[in-house]
């Protein structure tokens, strides 16, 4: 077999029940949602303390990153998509714009991402999530792709 392959022929081969790629180019994999409320796309998390095979919303400054949303409107309680590794849309903090090629990291807002133009102290770094990837300007509730990666 030979040719361009579809997405959906893709993901039928090597997508998981619980896995798989997004159109984006990122790498989602599903958890519970245990943030409290519906999902919001961008939104980062953290392994939940409270429910097995979940996530919930990460706190402000939080070192212990998993991922953000993929997917808005799923009720808490619900399976919701999580990307984890590779191109993501991340809310960043309010009033905050993304600039391409700076580093990205958990925002002293909960569940919102930040960004300095140089690596910043240790215990900031610890806060990494990846590195930006597009230039957009800042606004309310704004997405920004970033490639996606942990300490």
């Amino acid at each position: 077999m030979s040719g361009v392959v579809s997405y959906d022929l893709l993901m039928s081969k090597i997508g998981g029940v619980g896995s798989g790629f997004t159109s984006e180019g990122g790498i989602y994999e599903t958890f519970i949602n245990a943030t409290g409320a519906t999902s919001i796309k961008g939104t980062i998390v953290v392994a939940s303390t409270t429910t097995n095979f979940a996530v919930g919303i990460a706190p402000a400054n939080a070192q212990l990153a998993i991922g953000a949303i993929y997917e808005n409107g799923v009720a808490n309680g619900s399976p919701v998509k999580v990307v984890t590794y590779g191109k993501a849309q991340v809310l960043l903090k309010d009033t905050l714009a993304s600039t391409r090629g700076y580093w990205c990291g958990v925002s002293d807002t909960a569940g919102r991402m930040y960004q300095a133009a140089s690596v910043p102290s240790t215990t900031e770094h610890n806060r990494e999530i990846g590195h930006s990837i597009e230039s957009v300007v800042a606004g309310t509730n704004v997405l920004a792709t970033i490639q996606m990666h942990f300490n």
